[in-house]
């Protein structure tokens, strides 16, 4: 029976650090399918709701893949490429060096519930709702990034503010805050029904997923981005 750990950690937060550790040490194998959701309810006499909070929070952190109908198998992190340290600028100022012209179209901006990698980075509480916005953005009128941002509680004021508009510019004039250092990752994910449809794009075309946690120039967490964006329109370069 899994019980809650000494030091407090929730148990779909033990069960998932078990699940992460068989993987690790190599008793779940890439590749390989792990067990069901009833057959781990029954091994750690858990809920079904703890085992899926526990398998959702190892699929964001690419541990695991769920394939429907087939089951949840080990993903490769291999696949995975992630930078340090790395200064963030404007995206649509970067287009602007090429000649190209980056617009975004707000889809929706609303207030959430963090998941866990959210409120560690954001320094929020599970009780504090961060803000999440979701754009589409374009280059020359093409639409090539599906694009979510999360911020904490404090840049509430953001909601008023016009956010077709560059997200830096805005965090510039309204809060007088620049970008600073982060953590950039890179994996390769396949179109699904929504991103097929606002990216124009055949489902399972292959993608390029970019995840951004972004510190400001004081070195205070500052917001987390995740992008989804067509890489037949949009190439990017890290350069060391």
């Amino acid at each position: 029976m899994l019980k809650k750990s000494e030091n407090h950690l929730p148990l779909y937060l033990s069960l998932a650090n078990i699940i992460k550790n068989k993987i690790t040490e190599n008793k779940y194998q890439v590749g390989k399918k792990i067990p069901s959701e009833m057959e781990l309810q029954k091994e750690y006499c858990v809920s079904r709701t703890t085992v899926r909070k526990a398998l959702k929070i190892l699929s964001e952190d690419n541990y695991l893949i769920k394939l429907p109908g087939k089951g949840t198998f080990v993903s490769d992190k291999r696949n995975e490429i992630q930078t340090q340290n790395h200064k963030f600028s404007s995206l649509t100022d970067s287009a602007a060096k090429t000649g190209k012209k980056i617009s975004n179209r707000l889809i929706s901006i609303k207030s959430v519930a963090g998941n866990d990698e959210q409120n560690t980075f954001l320094q929020t509480t599970s009780e504090q709702q961060i803000i999440e916005i979701k754009r589409l953005r374009y280059i020359d009128g093409i639409p090539f990034c599906l694009e979510w941002i999360w911020l904490s509680p404090k840049f509430e004021g953001i909601k008023a503010e016009d956010l077709n508009m560059p997200l830096y510019e805005i965090l510039q004039n309204k809060f007088h805050i620049n970008p600073g250092r982060g953590k950039k990752t890179f994996k390769i994910v396949f179109a699904n029904r929504e991103e097929s449809f606002l990216l124009n794009v055949d489902e399972k075309t292959p993608l390029m997923r970019i995840k951004d946690l972004v510190y400001d120039d004081h070195n205070d967490p500052l917001h987390i981005t995740q992008e989804i964006i067509r890489s037949d329109k949009f190439t990017y370069a890290v350069n060391h």
